[in-house]
């Protein structure tokens, strides 16, 4: 859809909604967003809308099943953090949508620095309180949807009723992120990289947090630092993969330096801590068991080791394909939800591979775009040992030992 078809779209989803004759001008095109065309415009005065800018986003459907199920999950995101009152709501809210053709009309979160410009251009003193900034923001974010999840669920329940096979495969949505960290797993031994019986527990108890257990609140669990905005306020952007999971994971993937997001500057230890620290003072009255150094460092640990092993999953596109085609339980779950399991875990064409992605660094050369990935998973698996060797436990150090060797081998 071009623009000028999908303001006039959005102008009369606003009509409809708010009443009067909705006029959208100056409409810019923002950057990112994939294949999703997202439009900054200007709102005509009048009496029935106050905002004075908003944002529309056009999602238009690619015929992966899985990639077009992702709008409908943003929908019904905005649809319950609008309801939230101010102080705890995480981003922008919603004034319109249209499942039809796609579209979502949400407030503007204004132009203010993304979190990644500013991790890039300030100082060590800077970067620390931006760090407890965000750990505030999350903490907050986290505390007021606690306890939330049956509206959540309501409101997901409601959208999907009425679409054939789309509760199938939202469900696989969700249980994808498991599916990445066994697969991570498995391609890191078949690239001659052994796991610990201390991490393949962890990782298998990892199952059931994000499904079901843990300290449950709403997450946008993509904290990208160009999804995460500061303007009059911290906001976070981007519901396609947001829900109700273990918040420890949106703790974790800070800690682990945005996993899947290569760094200018990584994380260190003490913007780590003060992140924390943050996160724990704002949680603390909601879920007391923060306040146990053990405990904390133990479910922060294990999600470090879920993304490390997930991210590992993701970025090895070249293995991707093999092993995920060879599953026979991600083949059945993807045939049950009526997905394409080959388009999912095809390679990227424009990546080039010139041999095992994990092989060790003496294996070299590598082309760019490995060097990149690697970088990346160096940085993920150097934070993951750098905090297991906080804690108190024996098998700590086991943990901390064999990410330093997978960080050391792709250094």
């Amino acid at each position: 859809m071009e623009q000028d078809n999908v303001i006039a779209a959005a102008e009369d989803i606003l009509t409809r909604r708010y009443g009067g004759t909705q006029k959208l001008l100056d409409a810019t095109r923002l950057p990112g967003s994939g294949l999703a065309g997202v439009y900054r415009a200007r709102v005509a005065s009048n009496p029935f809308l106050q905002h004075r800018s908003l944002v529309v986003k056009h999602s238009p459907e690619t015929g992966d099943v899985l990639e077009d199920a992702a709008f409908l999950r943003e929908v019904v995101a905005y649809q319950f953090t609008t309801s939230l009152s101010e102080d705890v709501r995480p981003g922008p809210i919603l004034l319109g949508y249209d499942t039809a053709q796609r579209i979502i009309i949400i407030s503007d979160s204004g132009d203010g620095n993304t979190l990644e410009t500013l991790l890039t251009s300030r100082d060590d003193e800077q970067r620390v309180q931006i760090l407890r900034n965000l750990g505030s923001a999350l903490g907050r974010m986290h505390a007021g949807t606690a306890g939330k999840e049956e509206d959540y669920n309501v409101l997901f329940a409601r959208m999907v009723r009425s679409r054939r096979g789309q509760r199938q495969v939202q469900d696989l949505r969700e249980r994808l992120l498991m599916h990445r960290i066994r697969l991570g797993a498995r391609m890191l031994e078949e690239s001659g990289v052994a796991i610990p019986a201390e991490v393949a527990a962890t990782a298998e108890r990892i199952h059931a947090r994000l499904l079901h257990g843990g300290n449950r609140a709403f997450t946008p669990f993509d904290l990208a630092p160009d999804n995460i905005i500061y303007a009059d306020r911290t906001q976070f952007l981007d519901y396609e993969w947001a829900g109700f999971r273990d918040v420890t994971f949106d703790v974790g993937f800070v800690v682990g330096g945005f996993p899947n997001y290569v760094a200018a500057r990584p994380i260190n230890d003490d913007e780590a801590q003060a992140f924390i620290d943050a996160w724990v003072r704002e949680v603390e009255g909601m879920w007391p068991n923060v306040l146990h150094e053990d405990t904390l460092h133990s479910s922060i640990t294990a999600a470090l080791i879920g993304w490390a092993l997930s991210s590992v999953s993701i970025l090895n596109a070249n293995a991707l394909g093999e092993i995920g085609q060879a599953d026979a339980q991600l083949a059945e779950e993807f045939t049950s939800a009526g997905a394409s399991l080959e388009a999912a875990v095809s390679a990227d064409e424009d990546f080039e591979v010139s041999g095992d992605l994990l092989r060790p660094r003496s294996d070299g050369p590598f082309t760019q775009d490995e060097l990149l990935v690697r970088r990346d998973l160096y940085e993920t698996f150097d934070a993951l040992a750098r905090y297991a060797t906080l804690g108190r436990d024996p098998s700590y150090l086991v943990i901390a030992d064999w990410a330093r060797g997978v960080a050391e081998r792709l250094r």
